[in-house]
């Protein structure tokens, strides 16, 4: 495995790439990987690629062509993505902390003047005289008694319950399953591909792989290469165990 010291991405996978001697075409032509991605990793522009499961996919398929740790890639490729996700986060608290206070002084100026412009009017008009009235009370038999009205202001005063209706209640959101394809060879140590893209050495475990129909090809130096084509469904974990014949 080669070690690389680089500040960024791309120059550890350039260096990588030429302390083995390799050319971006050769890269291409074993990976499977566009000469256009492979120079994009390289010059840092990852926007250039495919983000995502492929992304990562082709880094990692990059990284093992010229060999450089995969983990070590990928970790770089995080640092790479994460600083963008935080300019943009500054930049958006900086509009929002540059924001002038002006209008809200001044519509705080504006709405204590009116409040006093007001109380000053009513200290101003004099208060109006009210005469006495004396209302005399009118005799009815249909007076309420004091032990129906406390009963009607009693009644007035219970808010209604209305029953919870268990049948409204969330259903539990199942937990969704893992697509994954186990690879298994006899002997172990063969090289496992899909689609193209390289993961490693049997037994190999592939997750989330995207459903759909996959090519897998297995090859180990000494025996002959073989190929699979089976169909992946989401959620389903399926195994492949392939038996290698020895080369004639």
């Amino acid at each position: 495995m080669a070690t690389v010291s680089s500040n960024s991405l791309g120059e550890m996978l350039r260096s990588a790439r030429e302390l083995r001697g390799l050319t971006l075409e050769r890269v291409a032509r074993e990976t499977k990987i566009p000469q256009r991605h492979l120079e994009a990793f390289e010059r840092d522009n990852l926007t250039a690629v495919p983000s995502g499961f492929y992304q990562r996919a082709e880094l990692r398929t990059y990284a093992q062509a010229v060999g450089l740790d995969q983990r070590l890639a990928l970790a770089e490729l995080e640092s790479a993505l994460a600083p963008v996700d935080a300019r943009e986060t500054r930049e958006n608290r900086g509009g929002q902390a540059s924001m002038s206070p002006l209008p809200y002084i001044v519509a705080a100026v504006a709405g204590i003047a009116v409040i006093a412009a007001l109380f000053g009017r009513a200290s101003v008009e004099p208060a109006p005289q009210l005469e006495p009235q004396v209302e005399t009370p009118a005799a009815t038999d249909s007076a309420p008694t004091p032990g129906t009205l406390t009963s009607e202001i009693a009644a007035s005063s219970v808010a209604p319950q209305v029953a919870a209706d268990p049948t409204q209640a969330a259903a539990p959101v199942p937990a969704r399953s893992v697509t994954a394809l186990v690879v298994t060879t006899q002997p172990e140590g063969a090289r496992v591909t899909v689609n193209g893209i390289g993961w490693g050495a049997s037994p190999a475990t592939i997750q989330y792989l995207e459903p759909g129909q996959k090519r897998i090809r297995v090859s180990k130096e000494g025996f002959v290469a073989v190929e699979r084509v089976l169909q992946i469904d989401e959620g389903r974990r399926l195994t492949l165990d392939i038996r290698l014949e020895p080369a004639p």
